[in-house]
């Protein structure tokens, strides 16, 4: 991909790190294959919108055909709250001293900022 696709990227990390189920990964496949192969990136701002509060993101904000891999991340979000993984994403302005880094098995802090 010769172009920058920064939000098809962070969406896709995100998913990632979300995904626990073989059916997780073969739908980060499919997502990976489709903005390799798409003209233009998603709209950064509906991307970072959708990484703060994904449970009151209305996917229809995300054109099709990328709306159905945005509705699994929901899934995938709302999935880990019941199992007890409360994951949060944060955007690259977020101004707090320290950031969650989330871990397949763990959340750790760490300092984003020296003093």
């Amino acid at each position: 991909m010769g172009r920058s696709a920064a939000a098809f990227n962070k969406l896709l990390n995100a998913m990632r790190k979300l995904s626990v189920e073989v059916n997780d990964e073969e739908i980060c496949r499919r997502f990976e294959t489709l903005m390799q192969t798409s003209k233009e990136d998603l709209n950064l701002n509906s991307v970072r919108s959708l990484l703060q509060n994904p449970v009151e993101f209305e996917p229809k904000e995300i054109p099709e055909p990328y709306t159905q891999y945005v509705r699994h991340f929901i899934y995938m979000v709302k999935r880990n709250e019941k199992s007890g993984n409360n994951k949060h994403f944060y955007s690259d302005g977020e101004s707090s001293e320290k950031k969650r880094v989330l871990y397949p098995d763990s959340i750790k802090l760490v300092r984003t900022k020296s003093k």
